[in-house]
Order: structure tokens, then C-alpha cells, then sequence
């Protein structure tokens, strides 16, 4: 498709319906783990999964940096004809995954025992997670390769080829999931291989996609040897997608230690069916900030500053719009929700609805702030979006110190909400001075 004459809409759409489909098809297998691990396993499989995934968060954290910031940057570079230089992103893209994973795997192998400490993590849960933890740590390249190159497959002008990847990755996981898990049963050790599979087929479309555009871009052995430059550019441009993860691993660590004060491995265990949910609807908004941002950097790089605000006004319109719609169904019917994860336990099943009308009730908010900080990177303003990541981290803070102690559990299910409205008052105002600045 060409960008400079194809209208805006059919551009935007051509972009964002399979990148939302992509991740929407990603959080519904992410729901489709908990529908398993709740149901085969418990309760206690569900706090264990919630005990684990901070660490899962750190890789995929690595992984949106990487992506976000090498697709990012070649796109810009696309845009504004530097062939070049868009190779040289796309080809430190391939490469960073190898790089980071190795070290990231042996760092996590190493302080497992001591994370699951900090959380209060203690008998079957502790021992799920650990499961789980290990096998995840030994695939850490996998797992950010699995994130990256679906970027620069979209990014290199294949969007349909990346969510045939990602597709292929949540249909297996899914399949192996059944095996492994229900009847297998091998707990959360068979999650975690379900993935590992999943996405090893995942990447492999992946390169099969990457070797087919070499009409487009084709790549020599200099490309892929490390370039500091590059590689400080796309760690700087990607480092607020990082931070948005690390905030989300820091969050559940704060919300997994405090549910373990004020409560039990119930109340973990809720927390890990209310993360699945707002996890579905986060990764539908970045679906849409995904599809939104080769566009706005490719305008941008372009100088067509009209197409830059009308890009980002439909996004907000279709990510924030439709979470605004989720949001209103989980208040309406909290009960169903919690259901669809475990049927059988009514004390989990209470604590869950309960958790859902608390939590959940500003979750649109979280599309709001992602694809605003989307939109900073697309225009190449790491600051302004890393200030948005960032505070979303430290405004949560005190309000996991004050309302705890003010109002007990209730306060910690509160906490998340309150602070994304906040976050979001002034966020807008950074929105309008930008798009005043342009």
C-alpha cells in the first residue's frame, strides 16, 4: 500500500485489523491459559501462574522495547526514504533477541526462590510457580524473539503475515495446552511448554515472512552485526513500551504481596483472573496503537502533520470506544466473567466478582494511556512517553500505601483505578500541548 496516496482510513484499517486481531487472538489464548490452569488445576494454579508472571513480565518488557523500538525506527526511516538505514533496524531487531535473552535467562534462574519470597509466596502455589518459572527462564530468547519479529514483519509492510504468525502461535499454544495440561496433566510445567511451542512456530512464520520481502529490503551480513548507535536509538525509542511492562510486573508484585497481607492465595488467586481480563483489553489497545504507529511515524517522517492528528484521533476513537464497552460488561456481569475460569469454587468465585467491580471499573483508562504513549514513540518523543510510563509506576504508589491501610483489601483492589484517572487528567494536557506543537 502506498502511504502517501491511499486514504486514511483504509490505510489505518489496512494497519490496525491485523494488528488487533493479532493481539486480541494473543490475549484470548492468555485468557484460554487461565481457563485451563483454573479449571485442571485450582486455585492454587491460578496464584501460582499470578506469583510467576512478574517475571514474565520482565521478557516481555525486553521484547516490546525491542520490537516497538527497531519497527519504530525503521518505519521513520521508510518514510523518509532511507532504505539504508531501515535494513540496518530491522537487522538489530533480528539480532537483539539473542543478545538480551541469554543474560536475562541466567539472571532469572538465579533469584527465583528469593522473588517468590518477596511476594509471600508459600506452599502449592510457590511450587507451581516455581515450575513454570524455570522453563519459562530457560526460553528467554524464544519469548522475545516470539514479541519482536512480528514488528518487523508489520513493519516491513506484511502486517497480514504477522498476525498469520501470531495466529499460528495462539492455536498451537491452545492445542498444547489441552495436552499438556487437561490431559497430560502436568501442571503448570505443560503451560509453560505449551508456550514455548507456540511461540517457536510463531517465529518461524516469522522468518518465512522476513525471507520473502527481501524484494524490499534485502539483507547482507553487515546488517546484522551489532551496531551500538542503532541499538541505543532503539532501546531509547522502545524504552517506555519497556517500562509499561516492568510497571505492569511491579504492579503485580505490590498487589501480590499486599493480597498475601490482607488476605490469602485466594485473593492472588481472584487478582490473577481480574489480570487475565484487563490483560485481554490491554493487549486489544495495543493492537490498535500498534496498527496506529507505523502510520504516524511514517506521516511524521513524511511532514503530513494532518494525517499525524487524524491517525491518532481514530485510534483513541476505536481503542478507547471499545473499552468503554468492555468496561460496562464486566461491571453488568462480574459473576459471568469469573465463571468462564473455575466454576467450583464459590469462595473464589465471590472474591472474584467482588475484585471486577473494584478494579476494573476504569479499565478503558489503560487503552487511553497506551496508546498515548504509542503515539509519543511514533513521533520519535521517547521523553514524553517515558514520562507517561514511567508515571504510571510511581502515581500508583502511594495509593497502594494510603488506601490499604485506610480501607484493608478493598483499598488494594482500588488502588490501580484511581490512580490511572489521575494519570490520565494530566496526560491530556501533554496530548494537547503536542498537538498544539505541531
Amino acid at each position: 500500500m502506498n502511504l502517501n496516496t491511499a486514504p486514511l482510513h483504509k490505510a489505518f484499517w489496512h494497519y490496525t485489523l491485523p494488528s488487533l486481531a493479532a493481539l486480541l487472538v494473543s490475549g484470548t489464548y492468555q485468557i484460554i491459559d487461565g481457563i485451563f490452569v483454573g479449571h485442571y488445576i485450582g486455585a492454587d494454579g491460578l496464584a501460582g501462574i499470578n506469583f510467576a508472571w512478574p517475571f514474565i513480565g520482565v521478557m516481555l518488557a525486553v521484547g516490546m522495547m525491542i520490537g516497538i523500538g527497531s519497527g519504530a525506527q525503521a518505519s521513520l526511516s521508510l518514510g523518509a526514504g532511507e532504505t539504508t538505514n531501515a535494513r540496518r533496524y530491522i537487522g538489530a531487531g533480528i539480532l537483539l533477541p539473542l543478545i538480551a535473552g541469554l543474560p536475562i535467562a541466567f539472571i532469572l534462574l538465579a533469584t527465583i526462590d528469593g522473588f517468590l519470597n518477596i511476594q509471600g509466596a508459600t506452599g502449592d502455589a510457590a511450587e507451581f510457580a516455581t515450575e513454570y518459572l524455570v522453563m519459562m527462564s530457560w526460553a528467554a530468547p524464544i519469548v522475545l524473539a516470539s514479541i519482536v519479529f512480528p514488528f518487523l514483519v508489520r513493519n516491513l509492510g506484511s502486517p497480514r503475515m504477522a498476525t498469520v504468525a501470531i495466529l499460528v502461535g495462539a492455536i498451537s499454544n491452545i492445542f498444547f495446552d489441552a495436552l499438556f495440561i487437561a490431559w497430560l496433566g502436568w501442571g503448570l510445567m505443560g503451560a509453560a511448554l505449551a508456550t514455548i511451542l507456540g511461540e517457536s512456530l510463531s517465529i518461524l512464520v516469522c522468518v518465512y515472512a522476513l525471507l520473502k520481502r527481501q524484494k524490499l529490503v534485502t539483507f547482507c551480513l553487515q546488517d546484522l552485526l551489532p551496531n551500538l548507535t542503532l541499538i541505543h536509538r532503539i532501546t531509547t525509542t522502545g524504552f517506555s513500551s519497556m517500562i509499561m511492562y516492568l510497571y505492569i510486573s511491579f504492579s503485580v508484585v505490590l498487589h501480590n504481596l499486599l493480597l498475601m497481607k490482607y488476605g490469602s492465595s485466594l485473593e492472588v488467586a481472584a487478582y490473577s483472573i481480574t489480570g487475565y481480563l484487563m490483560a485481554f483489553y490491554y493487549l486489544a489497545a495495543e493492537g490498535v496503537a500498534g496498527g496506529m504507529q507505523p502510520l504516524v511515524s511514517y506521516y511524521y517522517g513524511a511532514k503530513q502533520i494532518e494525517k499525524v492528528k487524524q491517525t491518532f484521533t481514530l485510534a483513541l476513537k476505536v481503542g478507547v470506544g471499545s473499552g468503554i464497552v468492555f468496561t460496562f460488561a464486566l461491571l453488568i456481569f462480574p459473576t459471568f466473567f469469573a465463571t468462564v475460569f473455575n466454576r467450583h469454587d464459590s469462595e473464589l468465585l465471590d472474591i472474584t466478582t467482588w475484585a471486577i467491580r473494584l478494579q476494573l471499573f476504569a479499565l478503558f483508562l489503560d487503552g487511553f494511556l497506551v496508546i498515548a504513549a504509542c503515539w509519543f514513540q511514533a513521533l520519535g518523543k521517547g521523553r514524553p512517553a517515558i514520562f507517561v510510563s514511567m508515571g504510571n509506576i510511581i502515581i500508583q504508589l502511594p495509593f497502594l500505601g494510603i488506601l490499604p491501610a485506610l480501607i484493608g483489601q478493598s483499598g488494594v483492589w482500588l488502588a490501580m483505578p484511581v490512580s490511572n484517572i489521575c494519570l490520565s487528567a494530566v496526560v491530556i494536557y501533554l496530548l494537547i500541548r503536542q498537538i498544539k506543537s505541531l
